[in-house]
């Protein structure tokens, strides 16, 4: 029989329906601009730090080679030493180097930065007893630094190297070891905590306190350019700071740091002639001593503390880990890495 045409389309069936909830395309959101910018600043810090820190290097190389140079031209051409004493000069030409060094890194940092020295460098008053109650916990922070640096060495020597530090050599007259303990005592808990507590902590807080604190005491482990301090200053940095962020003031820092060193100056004298069975003896009662006594102040402090920890939260809208990203990946900070990475290999040894 013959189909009849018809005037009508034939009726197609629906298409099947997916099974489960309507995929909608993707469309991402545009950026906050407040998360964009917040970023963009942090990049800038860590940038404009990261020129300083490659501009400490340049002056502290620069430095070296000239006063080495005027030295030995000075002797070279009237036999006599520039300042009438080799010792003398070695600690002076160090002096020199390292003040240099600091003053126009740092200072070239705070320029980038427009920040007025004031807020850069808090130095309230701080009462004596807070300072004396946190000497003993200072040195048990100092004394764990020691035991991580002794665990570090050892899991290198598995490498067959070990990491080693340029240390001041021991003075042998009256001029040279005023100035061997003006160099060690004096002028890095004056110079490091300005930069590292002031300088640097100070700027970084508007990103929260905690970040700024464990940033500063990062790169003032990195500092060190030895893999046997960096541990040691690392957590001496987490302290100092800590301390300068509850007073609001170098001050304590600076007087802690200046413990540290001149214990450390002290001992280097008194263990010079001793035997290795009174060294072991010596060196087990000191950290008995630092851990029991530290361990008491620290909880005395902490129970005094207000809220968590004293310290201010955060109030960004990186999280921590992506403020630690971005710091650490702008272009002059991984520059100034690779140069501390540098210089930090040039600080170990093979073993013997």
């Amino acid at each position: 029989m013959p189909t009849i045409p018809s005037d009508h389309p034939p009726v197609m069936p629906p298409p099947a329906q997916p099974y489960g909830p309507v995929q909608q395309p993707y469309v991402p959101l545009p950026p906050n601009p407040a998360y964009v910018a917040e970023k963009r600043s942090l990049r800038q810090s860590a940038n404009y730090f990261g020129v300083a820190a490659i501009l400490y290097f340049v002056v502290n190389i620069a430095a070296s080679l000239f006063f080495g140079f005027l030295i030995q031209l000075v002797y070279r051409f009237t036999g006599r030493h520039l300042f009438g004493n080799s010792e003398v000069s070695y600690y002076l030409l160090n002096m020199g180097v390292y003040m240099l060094s600091f003053f126009v890194s740092f200072g070239a940092y705070l320029l980038f930065l427009k920040m007025p020295w004031k807020a850069a460098v808090p130095f309230r008053p701080v009462r004596i007893e807070k300072v004396l109650l946190s000497i003993p916990a200072t040195f048990a922070f100092s004394v764990v630094g020691s035991i991580l640096t002794s665990i570090l060495a050892l899991l290198f020597s598995i490498t067959g190297y070990q990491p080693v530090t340029s240390d001041i050599q021991l003075p042998v007259t009256v001029p040279g070891t005023v100035l061997y303990f003006v160099l060690l005592a004096v002028l890095p808990p004056v110079f490091e905590e300005i930069a590292f507590r002031g300088i640097l902590m100070q700027s970084l807080r508007r990103f929260g306190d905690g970040f700024a604190l464990l940033i500063s005491a990062i790169i003032f482990g990195l500092f060190h350019l030895n893999m046997v301090q960096a541990p040691y200053a690392f957590l001496l940095g987490l302290w100092f700071g800590y301390l300068v962020l509850r007073t609001g003031s170098l001050r304590i820092s600076m007087a802690l740091h200046a413990c540290v060193n001149l214990s450390a100056g002290v001992m280097s004298f008194l263990m010079e002639g001793m035997t290795e069975q009174t060294l072991v003896i010596v060196n087990l009662i000191y950290i008995v001593f630092w851990i029991l006594t530290g361990v008491a102040s620290f909880l005395f402090l902490i129970l005094r503390t207000r809220g968590p920890l004293g310290l201010y939260p955060a109030r960004t809208l990186m999280r921590t880990g992506q403020k630690m990203g971005t710091y650490f990946s702008s272009v002059a900070m991984i520059l100034a890495l690779l140069a501390i990475l540098y210089f930090m290999i040039q600080n170990f040894e093979r073993v013997a």
